[in-house]
């Protein structure tokens, strides 16, 4: 029996009402040879009565419940169990052009040195997946850099944002087994946490330029989270991580820079979960002074924040 050559990995939770197009433009691929392997995060809907209808009607489809986990935690289990020599991330409300992994296998074929190949993302409102743009907004200004080459090149701008969505790159098994995973902690940010790592090993990539490769991004009203504070938390948590990342690295002559860069960030997050923690958890709030005032190495703020631990009538100003 012949193995798949490419695994695409789709964690899922409670979509059910859009999980059948996204598993129509697997199935609409041009190439044959893969697996797909829905990583179902004990949904409460249909999710898995549909998954299952398409894994007895097509044997190249699997189904995969898990226990409670984080998005980062359904995608390790999908590719644990996964066969393919190259792994294609796609979330549960969003699809792949048809053309994306027969195009993209084949550029690794003419560049043997390429560890992850890469499309451009198109975004459609919900409903109207005819009408692409490529922003999630109606601006339709390109964002995504066309870059081929070494990671590393790339790197000062992937400390500012993302370079591409999740379901963009196709790669090898390599990376991601070096890399070890996604971090699991992580339920937002994570492919970006995940791919700065990735970068940060300077692999050899390659843009696929088709827009018959590119990832199709739907927009609808779960696409943007409205928890700020759970969003910086996580921002936070995978600032820290790359921190550590850029202090590691040798030999690279950004390094300084780009430490300055990430440390200003981690500055903002401080004051912004200070400022979001003020009203209803005091005590969050003057932990992340604390942490603030030492990342801005302005130590007469950091002591009157001890202060105000001891002398409940210091107030403290959260800096502008």
């Amino acid at each position: 029996m012949q193995l798949p050559e490419v695994s695409v990995i789709i964690p899922t939770y409670n979509y059910g009402h859009l999980i059948e197009e996204t598993l129509l433009s697997i199935s609409n691929q041009s190439y044959n040879n893969w697996e797909c392997i829905v990583v179902d995060n004990q949904s409460t809907d249909n999710t898995e009565q549909i998954v299952l209808n398409w894994t007895k009607s097509d044997k190249r489809f699997k189904y995969l419940k898990i226990q409670h986990s984080t998005t980062s935690g359904c995608r390790n289990s999908g590719v644990k169990i996964s066969k393919g020599d190259f792994i294609q991330f796609v979330d549960a409300d969003d699809q792949i052009a048809k053309d994306k992994l027969k195009n993209q296998i084949e550029l690794f074929r003419q560049n043997s040195n390429a560890s992850i190949v890469y499309s451009n993302a198109l975004y459609y409102d919900h409903g109207n997946n005819k009408s692409l743009r490529f922003t999630i907004d109606n601006s339709n200004e390109p964002w995504m850099v066309e870059f081929t080459g070494y990671s590393l090149d790339l790197l000062p701008r992937m400390l500012k944002r993302n370079v591409f969505v999740i379901s963009s790159p196709l790669l090898k098994r390599a990376v991601f087994e070096e890399t070890k995973g996604f971090f699991e902690p992580l339920n937002w940010v994570e492919d970006w946490e995940f791919y700065f790592r990735c970068f940060v090993k300077n692999y050899f990539i390659v843009f696929d330029d088709s827009q018959n490769s590119a990832s199709h991004i739907r927009v609808h009203n779960n696409s943007l989270s409205r928890n700020k504070i759970r969003m910086c938390e996580q921002a936070l948590l995978a600032r820290k991580r790359i921190s550590k990342m850029l202090k590691g690295l040798k030999n690279y002559s950004r390094k300084l820079e780009l430490c300055e860069s990430n440390n200003k960030e981690l500055i903002y997050l401080y004051k912004t979960l200070a400022k979001e923690y003020a009203v209803n958890a005091p005590l969050k709030s003057k932990k992340n002074l604390i942490n603030f005032a030492l990342k801005s190495k302005d130590f007469k703020f950091f002591c009157k924040v001890i202060a105000s631990f001891i002398f409940k009538k210091i107030k403290i100003e959260i800096p502008e």
